[in-house]
């Protein structure tokens, strides 16, 4: 998908929707706006996007559990890594990084989203990951 001019936070939601054989390109568009934790500063678009794509999933479950689990697995996963969540964190100063830790990051957030949906009942194609 980077191949295709799509971000991080893109393809988060891409590979969600297209879960549900659903497009909307309206709103791909749209969560650009949290590419590379906006202006390369704030909060990793992975993990905004994954809390975006679980309130699309499951809104009641997002607000009650899903968004405080998936936050408290990214800073575990990551935080402790990088020293942060931020994307600034995460490239450490590198704009290089953002191709050898983003890939492995987007893949590992898919996959974690993808376990708690399933827990709560959701299928999901094997390919979806």
């Amino acid at each position: 998908m980077s191949l295709k001019g799509y971000c991080c936070s893109q393809m988060i939601l891409k590979v969600g929707l297209e879960a549900q054989n659903k497009e909307n390109p309206d709103l791909i568009q749209a969560i650009a706006g949290l590419c590379r934790g906006p202006n390369g500063e704030l909060v990793c678009g992975c993990l905004t996007a994954g809390v975006c794509l679980l309130s699309l999933y499951d809104p009641q479950n997002a607000a009650q559990f899903l968004t405080n689990d998936l936050v408290e697995w990214f800073k575990e996963e990551y935080g402790e890594l990088y020293g942060g969540i931020d994307c600034k964190d995460i490239l450490s100063g590198e704009p290089s990084n953002r191709y050898l830790r983003c890939p492995e990051i987007v893949a590992a957030t898919v996959a974690k989203i993808v376990d708690m949906l399933e827990g709560l009942g959701y299928e999901f194609a094997s390919n979806g990951r």
